[in-house]
C-alpha cells in the first residue's frame, strides 16, 4: 500500500472515531474508540516507517 493510501487509512480512521464518540456512552463505544486508538497508532507508525525511507 502507498503513503497516500495509507494516509487515507488514517483520515477514514479520524472519522470513524468521531462517529463513535457520537454514540451513547456504553462498553461496546469504549472498546471501539480503543480499537480505532490502536488502529490509527499503527497507521502512525508504518507511514513514519515510510516516510523515514523515502517510500
Amino acid at each position: 500500500m502507498t503513503v497516500i493510501g495509507l494516509e487515507e487509512l488514517a483520515e477514514m480512521a479520524v472519522q470513524l472515531e468521531s462517529a463513535a464518540r457520537k454514540l451513547p456512552p456504553s462498553q461496546e463505544r469504549d472498546a471501539l474508540l480503543q480499537d480505532v486508538a490502536r488502529f490509527r497508532v499503527q497507521l502512525t507508525a508504518i507511514l513514519l516507517e515510510r516516510k523515514a525511507k523515502g517510500k
